[in-house]
């Protein structure tokens, strides 16, 4: 069933729909009508296999964060039936408000965009510390926890020996961050930040992995993120102030060093496990991609590594400051 026939199906809606970004997991399109414009998406099941406790979960932490600043991150559109989605023909849709402002962040350019994406998903890590009601379950069992990677990584055969050994030598990160210190968005990619005119963080996009979990294992992503094929030691020390001053964390100069390391050498494991197993997972142009991502979070992790000491001696700096 088309875009268009959903929306009306689940909503009752009719309105021009075009695909819009370029998400690795679902499918979304942006819907223009009468009023403002929406967003439909399409959940991927392969990778949210209770989708049930998927939406429950999102709309938990859309309502609350909603609470906290209207517009901070998108609500859903409630569908004919009066539910927080709609199944159709098996699959579950659902609708988005879309957000006011300038757009996502696409890339950091510089140190203030640095502290900027810090200072908004450090906010956010701090308005959910206080979500009401039982402890949200995990979306997608074992997400962000490296020691579940390595073991999906040990049952797959057949990985370039380059990359093998560049997996077996980091192993022992995986003792870092094992504990889970309060909820998290999850998913502190760039992209997922939305700014106002005047270029300060006005919300933050996809609720799906707000979690139980570990600050480093966002912060570490979001570091990553911005970081393109070699991190820039002030823009990581501009957006770690932002982070964590607005997230109000207790970190050491070595948890902001290493969290970083921790979350590229995962998605690279991720990346090349997903190769080895057909990809099935994230979305790909063809054959080999996953192979050349996973490639690309190594080398990169490599990049980390040579910088460690300029890093530390930043980090340092900031937590002196801050405190």
């Amino acid at each position: 069933m088309s875009p268009q026939e959903v929306l009306r199906a689940g909503w009752c809606l009719a309105a021009d729909i075009r695909p819009v970004g370029e998400g690795l997991i679902h499918d979304s399109y942006l819907v223009r009508g009468e009023g403002d414009p929406l967003v439909l998406q399409r959940v991927n099941g392969r990778v949210f296999r209770d989708t049930d406790l998927l939406m429950e979960n999102v709309a938990r932490v859309s309502a609350h964060l909603f609470g906290k600043q209207r517009a901070w991150a998108p609500s859903l559109v409630p569908s004919a039936a009066g539910a927080d989605f709609a199944r159709v023909d098996g699959e579950v849709w659902r609708l988005w408000t879309y957000l006011p402002g300038a757009g996502a962040l696409t890339s950091v350019e510089n140190d203030r965009h640095a502290h900027v994406a810090g200072t908004g998903f450090g906010r956010t890590y701090r308005w959910l510390q206080d979500l009401e009601g039982p402890r949200l379950e995990d979306s997608i069992p074992g997400f962000l926890q490296l020691g579940h990677y390595l073991d999906e990584f040990d049952g797959c055969r057949g990985a370039p020996a380059d990359l093998a050994a560049a997996v077996d030598a980091r192993r022992p990160l995986a003792e870092r961050f094992r504990e889970r210190t309060g909820y998290i968005h999850g998913d502190c990619r760039i992209e997922h930040l939305v700014l106002d005119e005047a270029g300060n963080a006005a919300g933050v996009l996809d609720l799906d992995t707000v979690m139980w979990g570990n600050w480093a294992w966002e912060f570490g992503d979001l570091i990553r993120s911005m970081s393109g094929d070699r991190p820039h030691p002030s823009r990581f020390e501009a957006a770690a102030r932002g982070y964590v001053y607005e997230a109000g964390i207790s970190a050491t100069a070595e948890d902001l060093v290493l969290a970083p390391r921790y979350t590229t050498y995962m998605l690279g494991v991720r990346f090349l496990t997903d190769h080895l197993r057909g990809d099935i997972y994230f979305k790909t142009a063809g054959r080999g991609e996953n192979l050349e991502r996973g490639a690309a979070q190594f080398r990169l992790v490599e990049a980390m590594e040579s910088m460690e000491r300029e890093m530390t001696a930043r980090a340092r700096s900031l937590l002196a400051e801050i405190r």
